[in-house]
């Protein structure tokens, strides 16, 4: 998710003209890819990596752009929509932590990730692993960013997970965006992001202070999730009853 500048004039509310799609983990069994959508999810990141030749690997021999990535199978996708188009304009992905070998932020530096699930008391069973926050430069300025990590949250909060975890772009301002929306920082130190190149931080947050920061645009949000994800079957394990996302926020504005 690039960082986000508010454009001019009056905000626009964060869910006009757009549909938010939830895809559950498809699990292996076919390869990530095999249905139109994800064909289609694979081309839109790979052209927004490609960054107009920056990351020239994302862009194939015939022209066309191209993501694949390993945990794509194991992973929740949260893909926004424009509904006249049908284009999409923004995604992220959210995994299990505990199904990605490795975990990317596992990967950049155990010990950072060890000592932040030692000080909460979780597990990595506890976490969902953001990666892939992408907003479509022509779409910026209408707090899609916020609206997915505002989602990604209370989907957090649906499957029960206490942590989200994510590498987050230091050069597109990423970090800061997500330090603004409650996330925390677990060390200084930045790593390279495989396979893209770009430098991170490790950042962190608990789904509940993500959404009491902001409970009008959270109470607005929740719907379109839990409709999301009424339209896909979890699994039993991963399908709890929908939880009140207002009765937990304070009753002030947001800072």
């Amino acid at each position: 998710m690039p960082g986000e500048r508010s454009g001019s004039g009056a905000e626009r509310p964060p869910l006009e003209d757009i549909r938010l799609d939830i895809h559950p983990p498809s699990g292996g069994c076919e390869p990530f890819g095999a249905e139109p959508w994800q064909r289609e999810l694979r081309a839109f990141r790979g052209e927004m990596i490609y960054d107009n030749g920056r990351l020239p690997r994302f862009r194939l021999a015939s022209g066309k752009f191209d993501d694949t990535d390993e945990h794509d199978d194991h992973a929740y996708h949260m893909v926004c929509r424009a509904p006249s188009t049908e284009e999409i304009i923004a995604s992220a992905r959210l995994a299990p932590a505990e199904l990605l070998e490795p975990s990317r932020v596992m990967q950049m530096d155990e010990e950072v990730a060890t000592r932040i699930l030692e000080s909460e008391g979780f597990r990595r069973s506890d976490v969902l692993e953001g990666a892939r926050w992408i907003v479509d430069p022509r779409h910026r300025g209408r707090r899609i960013g916020k609206l997915l990590v505002v989602a990604a949250n209370v989907l957090a909060r649906h499957l029960h997970r206490k942590m989200i975890w994510v590498g987050a772009i230091t050069a597109a301002g990423q970090d800061a965006t997500l330090r603004r929306l409650g996330f925390h920082e677990a060390s200084a130190d930045e790593y390279v992001l495989p396979l893209v190149g770009d430098n991170v931080r490790v950042l962190f947050c608990r789904p509940e202070q993500v959404l009491q920061r902001d409970p009008a645009l959270t109470a607005h949000i929740a719907p379109a999730v839990a409709d999301a994800l009424a339209r896909i079957r979890l699994p039993e394990a991963d399908a709890p009853a929908v939880p009140s996302v207002t009765s937990e926020a304070p009753d002030d504005s947001p800072a």
